[in-house]
């Protein structure tokens, strides 16, 4: 689950990322009281198994029933993981066009939702999830990591370096590249442990998002980014 819409009479379209047919939008009457309410199935990240998915309209669709595989009370209790799931749900809805599935990143984006969900340490998933978002894409930067002579900008929408100031979010230093560029490829775990202080991370957050946006869609500003960053102030 992405992000939810809602109209008039308890009647709601849900954005669902999906692994066969990528970002749909469902219809659903909403439920207001008892069981349905409390499982608050329509939160952003919400992992669930939606039973005969079908297409009722253009790019619409309905199911039957939605369950839960996993029952997610943390994530939904908990303030920063709320905010990280409601990030991460942003990131996929502004970033990824809605015309074809990206199953690679679905079961990226899954398996982040389960860590979210069971371990203690979850500062870092939204990096840790930017950086395999970007091998799931095959948009791994085949780049120096560092600059070669007469180079003094990473050009992030070209994907190399290239003289120059390093000025707009479309380039970046040569610092803040040979940091970027060391971190592809590297696995969750590798990334959960890294003495990465908070500045820093928060700057390879932007810059991923800036990075993917650039190449899978348009950039657009995550609105949900100031209350990620500081409820997860060091």
């Amino acid at each position: 689950m992405l992000s939810t819409i809602r109209h008039k009479d308890g009647v709601a379209i849900l954005k669902v990322f999906t692994r066969e047919q990528g970002i749909i939008g469902c219809l659903v009457r909403e439920g207001t009281k008892g069981a349905r309410r409390s499982r608050n199935l329509h939160a952003p990240l919400s992992m669930l198994h939606l039973l005969r998915l079908r297409i009722i309209k253009g790019d619409l669709y309905r199911f039957d029933r939605a369950e839960r595989p996993l029952p997610q009370q943390r994530t939904l209790l908990e303030v920063p993981r709320s905010a990280v799931a409601m990030f991460l749900a942003e990131v996929v809805l502004r970033t990824v066009e809605q015309d074809a599935p990206h199953p690679a990143l679905f079961d990226a984006l899954w398996r982040t939702a389960e860590l979210l969900e069971k371990e203690s340490a979850y500062s870092r998933l939204h990096l840790c999830f930017l950086v395999e978002a970007v091998w799931a894409q095959g948009l791994r930067p085949n780049a120096p990591l560092v600059p070669p002579p007469g180079m003094g900008r990473f050009n992030l929408a070209r994907a190399e370096w290239e003289s120059g100031p390093s000025i707009g979010d479309d380039f970046l230093s040569a610092s803040d590249a040979t940091t970027f560029l060391r971190i592809q490829g590297t696995e969750i775990d590798k990334i959960r442990v890294q003495p990465i202080p908070s500045d820093v991370r928060n700057r390879l957050v932007l810059q991923h998002v800036h990075y993917l946006q650039l190449h899978l869609s348009s950039p657009k500003a995550m609105r949900s980014w100031d209350v990620l960053r500081a409820v997860l102030a060091d």
